[in-house]
């Protein structure tokens, strides 16, 4: 976006030439952005309360990016509108790629420095000082408080360099063993590699400052805790200039608007219009597959060499998009991207809106294992790959079942990331204080889309692998049961987070549905899209839905909403752990004998599947193990696994 030339001043109808005499002049240009949203959505947003587009936040972003060494430059302009009924003495902004830290470095490694640095800032056509006040936290104090309905326009300037992953480490053996370590460590996974370079590709995500969250008057300097999501769930409009070199293939948030090539470099300018967020992934050996749904064209963007799994992603994310059409209601972006990245830290995927990235490691067929335990020194397999093999009955047994595995996980994945698109994407929520609101439903939408293409054994099968799994190792780790509604600080670790979240909160609907019966239920699911579509949807939001549609039976959903959001019921409604069945789930049948010491190993290796199990948003690693189990029990308990199945 850009100041607005005097004459696109008419640019910004939404509703009417009347209505636009009524409104002030435009802050800066919104229009080139709206090519990004579908006529479906502009119609939408007057009845959400949209009725000036300039009154969002809008941020033009000038990104020149240089992949060789790993660095880029950003020019920023921020157009802040106050739309509260007192003045403002300071915006804040924040850089979410500086908020979380890595997990711990090895001895004699570098410490850890922020990526994102920022150089200077200023504002245009007034007087203020812009200072860094931590490394995530960026404070304009303008000389004269901005009164209600008063706009600023800042400028920033800020140099990156992308932290590196390093070879093979978003694989699947690797990541599983990432997963794995994280049980002595008790670690997050840092940012999930959202802004770095691994494998030939530029993730960029949370790369550039945005307004903090505003919550009871006051802007949130501080996350509370890195589980969860973090970064901003308002709305806003993004225009961006990105600079890259030629050959290079591009994925963002919103739509091309034109394209230039010069010198070896490509200019590449995008307009997202009405967005939560924005991103862009760019790679030289990235391929791109296309398949329209409607008006919508969706494109798999994936490494070359992983053309098999890039095409199954194209499907899937066409074929679930479909569903949930017809579900959920339009989607409201022209287009959609589901782009491999080398995600790290046991996360599955992320999402931003019109864009979703899928981990690599689902990418890549099926490795195979050895079967003594520490055969491959060095190799990041060591235990891991013997149980793999010892399941699989020899290391082209645990292969195959690897290879009947990753199907499934990529599927449920990329259906997850898609649905996300409606949740929060479409219809918002505040991911901090409630953050069941988005995953819980992106979980269960995802098993929805099974069912509607697959159906219901098939949906239960997959669902109780990647969903209900969460919550029954979550039991088996020694964590307690508790409310699912709570703000994603108040969860004491990422395993407590992902079993009530991602493996119990989805539950509800299925729960609800019963109860309504199928005609209430989706009338409630279309009443809540309807009336929550580009705003921020409370806790209570699909509960009210649900009530309206039918207040008769009120009383019923509101008790089925305190038992599994409230109440700690999930032993009774979930069940223990099944190991049989679950072996049986992971190879597309009836389980297998399973014997005592392999389940009290699988029990224990819980994480490492729970961490490559389809967890979105950034999804969720393994924390310390509870009981009286120890990192060195572990070690020994597998090592005597192995030797005990070797003699055998």
């Amino acid at each position: 976006m850009r100041p607005l030339p005097k004459a696109s001043a008419l640019g910004f109808a939404l509703l009417s030439t009347a209505a636009l005499h009524a409104q002030p002049a435009p802050f800066y240009d919104v229009t080139p952005s709206l090519a990004s949203l579908r006529p479906v959505a502009r119609q939408a947003l007057a009845s959400s309360g949209i009725t000036a587009l300039d009154a969002l936040p809008g941020y033009d972003l000038t990104l020149t990016v240089q992949p060789g060494p790993r660095t880029f430059t950003l020019r920023e302009e921020v157009y802040f509108t106050n739309t509260e009924r007192s003045p403002m003495r300071e915006v804040v902004l924040r850089l979410y790629a500086n908020a979380v830290r890595p997990p711990p470095r090895r001895p004699g490694e570098p410490a850890w420095t922020p990526p994102v640095r920022f150089s200077r800032g200023a504002c245009v056509g007034s007087s203020c000082a812009v200072s860094a006040e931590s490394p995530s936290v960026i404070v304009v104090r303008p000389a004269a408080p901005i009164a209600p309905g008063g706009r600023l326009r800042v400028t920033l300037e800020l140099q990156a360099t992308l932290p590196e992953i390093a070879a093979g480490r978003s694989g699947l053996m690797a990541q599983g063993m990432e997963s794995l370590s994280a049980l002595s460590s008790g670690e997050s996974g840092g940012d999930y590699g959202l802004l770095a370079v691994g494998d030939g590709i530029v993730s960029m995500a949370n790369f550039y400052p945005v307004l903090a969250r505003r919550v009871g008057g006051r802007w949130e300097r501080s996350d509370g805790g890195a589980v969860g999501d973090l970064g901003s769930d308002d709305l806003s409009n993004v225009h961006a200039l990105i600079d890259l070199p030629s050959g290079y293939t591009l994925a963002t948030t919103g739509t091309v608007l034109r394209r230039s090539e010069a010198a070896g470099r490509q200019r590449v300018e995008v307009g997202a219009a009405v967005v939560r967020d924005f991103a862009a992934m760019a790679g030289a050996t990235l391929e791109v597959a296309t398949r329209r749904v409607g008006e919508v064209e969706v494109r798999s963007i994936f490494l070359r060499q992983h053309r098999e799994a890039g095409l199954r992603v194209l499907d899937v994310a066409a074929s679930s998009l479909g569903v949930f059409q017809r579900r959920f209601g339009q989607y409201p972006y022209v287009d959609l991207d589901v782009v491999e990245a080398p995600l790290v830290g046991g996360a599955g995927g992320v999402e931003f809106p019109g864009l979703v990235t899928v981990a690599s490691m689902f990418y890549g067929e099926a490795p195979s294992v050895p079967t003594r335990v520490g055969a491959t020194p060095g190799g990041g397999l060591g235990d891991l790959g013997g149980l793999l093999s010892a399941l699989g009955g020899g290391g082209g047994g645990a292969s195959a079942m690897l290879g009947q595995m990753l199907p499934s996980m990529l599927e449920f994945v990329t259906a997850h990331e898609v649905a996300h698109q409606w949740w929060h994407g479409l219809v918002g929520s505040d991911s901090r204080a409630h953050p069941f609101i988005d995953e819980s439903l992106a979980q269960w939408s995802a098993a929805l889309y099974l069912e509607e293409r697959y159906g219901a054994e098939r949906s239960r099968r997959d669902a109780d692998m990647q969903i209900k799994m969460n919550y029954q190792f979550m039991r088996t780790l020694g964590q307690a049961d508790a409310a699912v509604d709570r703000p994603a600080s108040a969860f004491a670790t990422p395993i407590a987070y992902a079993g009530l979240v991602y493996g119990k909160g989805p539950y509800l609907y299925n729960a609800w549905r019963s109860a309504a019966g199928d005609p209430v239920f989706w009338r409630a699911m279309q009443r809540y899209v309807t009336t929550w579509r580009f705003r921020t949807a409370p806790a209570t939001g699909f509960l009210d839905a649900l009530v309206a549609e039918d207040r008769a039976h009120a009383t019923r959903y509101r008790s089925l909403s305190r038992r599994w959001l409230n109440e700690a019921h999930g032993d009774e409604d979930l069940g223990q752990m099944d190991l049989g069945a679950l072996v049986g789930n992971m190879l597309g049948g009836p389980g297998g004998q399973v014997s005592p010491e392999m389940q009290d190993a699988l029990r224990m290796l819980g994480p490492m599947l729970q961490g490559l199990g389809g967890h979105g948003g950034g999804g969720a690693a393994p924390a310390r193990p509870g009981g009286d189990v120890s990192p060195q029990q572990l070690q020994e308990l597998l090592n005597g696994v192995m030797q005990q199945l070797e003699t055998q």
